[in-house]
């Protein structure tokens, strides 16, 4: 193409668009969690998919598409047509770690689904049963050691962030422990509650209510800073692992080809929902905060905490059944 026909393309080509932007939505948004109803995902989905809704005058419509550690629902979106009607909320169970834990995926997370926007984070908890002599990162690590491969640990399943979290104090420390894993994180915090295994890590608020009623005992977050819900709680970091580090975060994306135009809009409406103070009491509620990047910023994060769990995956030999 000569360059007379390549600047009257690109001429034609904004216009249209602009106009595809300024047109999205009219119809009903979809909105894929690849992970049940009731997880912290979904219900995050649906704070952020009310308050989008009346920004862009369309509803949206959250769908769980689950199994396969989150990698059914993220497929499903990376087949959908990248028309701006469908996009993906996850975050590293697709995105860093699934690509390092399963040896073949249909699709490629960071080129098929890429990033939008970062909505928010949260910490994992250490909590033990209440009958562990322990009431520290450093008596469990002194215990451990003093017990090589005995204390054991329960986890919602191979490559979660709870069973991530314990392999990466286990390397920081030195110490051997091994990984009960169970099917749902019910039957994880039951088992450590009934005495069953030793400890666990595990989202914050699904371990709120039984640490408020004395049947687990916090003793760490894995958040760089104290926890706003719990700040008498020291960080891993506190107790002498300086950079521990083990956090969940939450995510939009779209399929690849999705107009930049229209991303970006999203994007946008994203930002503005999460500077609501109503949303950030939502989400502080439930065990998360309000985070926001941009797609860029968010690919940069994206590469490197998947760089950090694929080295610490593959140093410790784990891999999905």
């Amino acid at each position: 193409m000569k360059w007379p026909k390549l600047v009257a393309a690109l001429v034609a080509f904004i216009p249209a668009v602009a106009a595809q932007a300024a047109e999205w939505p009219d119809k009903p948004v979809r909105m894929v969690v690849p992970f049940g109803a009731g997880a912290t995902a979904d219900i995050m989905a649906r704070i952020v998919g009310e308050k989008l809704s009346l920004a862009i005058g369309q509803p949206v419509v959250v769908e769980n598409r689950t199994g396969a550690g989150g990698n059914v629902g993220a497929a499903l979106v990376a087949r959908s047509d990248p028309d701006g009607y469908t996009f993906l909320l996850s975050g590293s169970p697709t995105h860093s770690v699934g690509p390092h834990l399963f040896k073949k995926l249909s699709y490629e997370p960071m080129k098929d689904v890429p990033p939008v926007a970062m909505i928010a984070v949260g910490t994992n908890l250490l909590v033990v049963k209440p009958s562990l002599p322990v009431k520290s990162v450093k008596d469990l690590v002194a215990l451990a050691r003093a017990k090589p491969e005995q204390l054991t640990y329960s986890s919602a399943g191979i490559g979660t962030s709870g069973h991530l979290a314990a392999e990466l104090l286990q390397k920081a420390s030195a110490v051997v422990m091994r990984h009960v894993p169970f099917r749902s994180g019910a039957e994880a915090v039951t088992a450590v509650m009934s005495g069953e295994v030793d400890f666990m890590f595990f989202t914050l608020p699904a371990l709120m209510q039984q640490v408020e009623a004395g049947q687990l005992r916090a003793i760490a977050v894995t958040s760089l800073v104290r926890s706003r819900l719990l700040p008498n709680i020291p960080t891993v970091a506190d107790e002498g692992y300086p950079g521990f580090e083990a956090l969940a975060w939450y995510a939009v994306f779209a399929p690849r080809g999705t107009p930049a135009a229209i991303t970006a809009r999203l994007g946008d409406e994203i930002k503005k929902v999460l500077d609501m103070p109503d949303v950030g009491e939502k989400m502080l509620k439930l065990g998360v905060e309000p985070e926001y990047m941009n797609s860029e910023q968010l690919t940069r994060y994206i590469e490197a905490d998947s760089r950090k769990w694929g080295d610490l995956i593959k140093q410790a030999g784990i891999a999905a059944n």
